[in-house]
């Protein structure tokens, strides 16, 4: 188990660090560890059809993910680091 994760899918356990997979080019992440100063890396986990980047961030809820594809099924792990 690593930085708190300890299961696949777009939710976390209060954890910052997961693996959602895209649907027609995006994923809704259900986060509540995010914050406002919140920065979250993400990591190809298979090959991507375009640039996963975060579309959209709501402190205390969660983060989008959206590939430049909006055909894109790729998997994509997910960091959540705090900034101060």
């Amino acid at each position: 188990m690593v930085g708190g994760c300890d299961r696949l899918g777009p939710v976390a356990d209060p954890g910052a660090a997961g693996v959602a997979v895209l649907a027609l080019g995006t994923v809704r992440v259900d986060a509540p560890s995010v914050t406002a100063s919140s920065v979250i890396f993400l990591t190809p986990q298979t090959a991507p059809l375009a640039l996963p980047y975060v579309s959209g961030k709501t402190p205390g809820v969660g983060f989008t993910i959206t590939s430049l594809s909006l055909t894109d099924t790729a998997t994509v792990g997910w960091l959540i680091v705090e900034t101060q």
